[in-house]
């Protein structure tokens, strides 16, 4: 009889620990999605605030164009935009991705940084009118892309567990 008892309070104990393990191993990986999804939306946020931007820039450059705004007018905005810019790169710092979405980010924030450096070449070019500026900032715009293209497939093959 006492064996018998011994015996259940064993397998009640296994049991129990059995029980508390797959709810610590649910928990984590609940944790670990809900960590994602945040990662996930702090990174679309960053995003699309760098596409809002650049929309703006580009509407600004376009009425400068159109004679709708004067060179100083755009020059004078141009410090805000950049000053925007810097600050948005600051973000990815903040983030804290899944390690395997760390590369990702990293390339998202080279290609943040090189359409800031192109930017800013591209004022210069205005400020200037040397065509080496707009050269140059042409380059850095292509190689924004290009990093902004090599991320969105890291980041999408990682999601898509091809990695």
């Amino acid at each position: 009889m006492k064996k018998s008892k011994k015996q259940n309070i064993i397998l009640a104990s296994i049991a129990i620990i059995i029980v508390v393990a797959i709810a610590g191993y649910n928990y984590s990986v609940d944790q670990t999605k809900q960590k994602g999804f945040k990662f996930g939306n702090d990174l679309q946020k960053i995003q699309e605030d760098l596409k809002q931007l650049q929309i703006e820039f580009d509407s600004q450059v376009t009425q400068w164009k159109e004679e709708d705004l004067t060179k100083q007018e755009l020059l004078e905005y141009s410090k805000t935009h950049i000053e925007k810019l810097q600050s948005l790169i600051l973000k990815y710092d903040e983030l804290t991705p899944p390690k395997q979405f760390s590369p990702s980010v990293e390339l998202f924030k080279l290609s943040t940084q090189s359409q800031l450096d192109s930017d800013s070449e591209f004022i210069e070019w205005i400020k200037t009118n040397d065509t080496s500026h707009k050269i140059r900032s042409d380059s850095l715009l292509q190689e924004s892309f290009e990093y902004e293209t090599s991320a969105l497939g890291e980041f999408n093959a990682e999601k898509a567990g091809l990695r």
